[in-house]
């Protein structure tokens, strides 16, 4: 009897020990794999997934992806305040790479469960490797039944509820007898609410253009900034000059009155001043057409307008132009057909000319003979002929050989119609030959040398033309 006893304590101590030893790691019969389970075997593919509430998620707790069980939740342990959940899947399923974790109920009263799915909107994409882990920013979890239950008992008991027909006597009492009138506001409300409607897609267009105002004043904000800084000084330098600028927009105010008396006065003579100016403007007016076409002719005189058209094919244009200004060009060019043309003639200097009392044909001569202390006598005009005052060598104008042949023969000119004197009528003759200047004495040689040559007498001028 002693013996049996004896076995039996023994039995009950082992397996007080046994059930010690394994208490802390027992948490109830869903702690241990179940048989049958969805996903559970040597092939099945695990993941792990960090949520920060299981609510009242249970292991063996199945794993849905588009609500269709793939596989089971395995252990759960807690990990910085929040759960990391063992799962583990069938292994010829898909599992996307932007898959989000989210731990759900079935229904009302239903099991919980942990679904795999792609983003609201967003299709699947990808593999999620095996071993993976989904972070906390890829998972969440839906209110339970008790979460509503209480949040819903809030409200009906300390949100206002009781109080909702007060509001609805208060608001029955404020339109009673109104109805008319409400009924003004609800159309215009219609009206308002459809022409927002049809101005909506401008709504639109103005919120993008503020946005991009605003982006355009986000990049300035450095500028903005600093003007906001320099503002305050000038609006201070503003107000110290308010006395001054009042001060000018007071005379400013009366220069303004002057201005309208003056124009009052004067309005009657203004009148009759534009009055008298019509005539010329409608003549100008008139001859506008002929104006602008002048004007056009004078920017491209002498080509004509379509000469720079006719040259210049594209953006520029080539032009190499000489400019000869030497005093034979002048006598092949412009002077031609004078007297200061011909270019085998010498420059005498005529009477009243700076250098005419020191010309001498010797130039060796010039500044050795002393000047004549008086010049020679007038020549006398001949009875019924003009006194002309030109004496001296005169040159005559010989016209020169036709320049251009295809214009025809130049006229023939007599001697008695080529001159080139002062005088006013054509063909008026010559004057008389002026005496022949005397002869100058000759300087005293200087001791132990010859005498110089006396000076060569003057030509006398030809005769037929002065000038």
């Amino acid at each position: 009897m002693i013996r049996r006893n004896s076995v039996k304590a023994l039995v009950v101590s082992g397996c007080c020990v046994a059930l010690a030893m394994t208490g802390c790691a027992y948490q109830g019969v869903n702690s241990l794999p179940l048989p049958g389970a969805v996903g559970r075997g040597p092939d099945a593919v695990t993941y792990t997934v960090q949520v920060p509430n299981v609510a009242t998620l249970e292991s063996n707790s199945p794993v849905m992806i588009n609500d269709v069980i793939v596989g089971s939740v395995g252990k759960m342990t807690v990990d910085a305040w929040h759960a990391n959940v063992e799962i583990s899947v069938k292994p010829d399923v898909v599992v996307p790479s932007n898959a989000v974790a989210s731990v759900g109920q079935t229904s009302l009263l239903g099991s919980m469960h942990l679904a795999l799915n792609p983003p609201l909107g967003e299709q699947p994409s990808g593999q999620l490797q095996p071993g993976a882990t989904l972070s906390l920013n890829q998972s969440s979890t839906y209110p339970t039944t008790e979460q509503t239950l209480a949040s819903l008992s809030t409200i009906v008991n300390g949100g206002g509820l009781g109080q909702i027909g007060d509001i609805i006597h208060n608001f029955s009492a404020a339109v009673s007898g109104r109805e008319p009138e409400i009924r003004e506001l609800l159309t215009r409300l219609d009206e308002f609410v459809g022409t927002l409607d049809a101005q909506r897609d401008d709504i639109i267009e103005s919120i993008k253009q503020l946005n991009r105002v605003a982006g355009t004043f986000a990049n300035q904000r450095e500028v903005i900034d600093r003007a906001l800084k320099e503002i305050p000084p000038a609006i201070d330098v503003l107000i110290k000059e308010r006395p001054n600028l009042t001060t000018a927009l007071e005379k400013l105010g009366t220069f303004s009155d002057t201005a309208t008396q003056l124009v009052n006065d004067s309005g009657d003579d203004l009148v009759k001043n534009l009055q008298g100016l019509e005539p010329a403007l409608k003549s100008l007016a008139e001859i506008g057409p002929d104006i602008s076409q002048a004007l056009i002719f004078a920017t491209a005189f002498p080509y004509g307008p379509a000469f720079a058209d006719k040259i210049a094919k594209g953006d520029y244009i080539n032009l190499l132009a000489t400019f000869d200004l030497t005093y034979p060009r002048l006598k092949r060019g412009i002077l031609l057909g004078t007297r200061w043309g011909d270019e085998n003639a010498k420059l005498i200097p005529a009477p009243g000319d700076p250098y005419f009392m020191n010309y001498a044909y010797d130039p060796i001569m010039v500044g050795v003979a002393p000047p004549p202390t008086e010049l020679p006598p007038a020549p006398q005009a001949a009875p019924g002929q003009p006194v002309t005052t030109m004496f001296g060598p005169v040159l005559p104008m010989v016209p020169p050989p036709p320049a251009r042949p295809q214009f025809g023969p130049e006229p023939q000119l007599n001697e008695s119609q080529i001159f080139a004197g002062p005088f006013g009528a054509e063909g008026a003759p010559a004057p008389a030959a002026p005496p022949t200047p005397p002869e100058l004495p000759a300087p005293p040689a200087p001791p132990g040398l010859p005498a110089p040559p006396a000076p060569p007498e003057l030509p006398a001028p030809p005769a037929g033309g002065g000038g």
